[in-house]
């Protein structure tokens, strides 16, 4: 549906556009995942490394989220992406039979 492939295409314009700055949280031992989920966005955060507190990666998220934008250039690689894994999933005779 036309929900699901919005939000496909949210998530991964905001994939994109955490990868830069969460990398030194990355190196931090911080670890996300945003994932289009049956119901909207799910939004993981684990921690490796205790003595840093989980509150900043989950603040980098929500900084994101309240200042999303994208430039048209990005938005053509992604939906390039999805229609790509879209495509893929559909040839799939797994998917097809259900």
């Amino acid at each position: 549906s036309r929900s699901v492939v919005l939000l496909d295409t949210f998530v991964s314009i905001l994939s994109l556009n955490l990868s830069e700055p969460a990398y030194g949280a990355d190196i931090a031992k911080l670890e996300y995942e945003l994932v289009a989920g049956e119901h909207g966005l799910v939004i993981r955060v684990n921690r490796l490394n205790h003595k840093i507190p989980h509150f900043l990666y989950s603040q980098l998220i929500a900084d994101h989220l309240s200042d999303f934008s994208f430039t048209p250039a990005v938005f053509e690689v992604i939906k390039e992406e999805l229609e790509k894994t879209y495509f893929n999933m559909l040839i799939k005779s797994e998917v097809l039979a259900k």
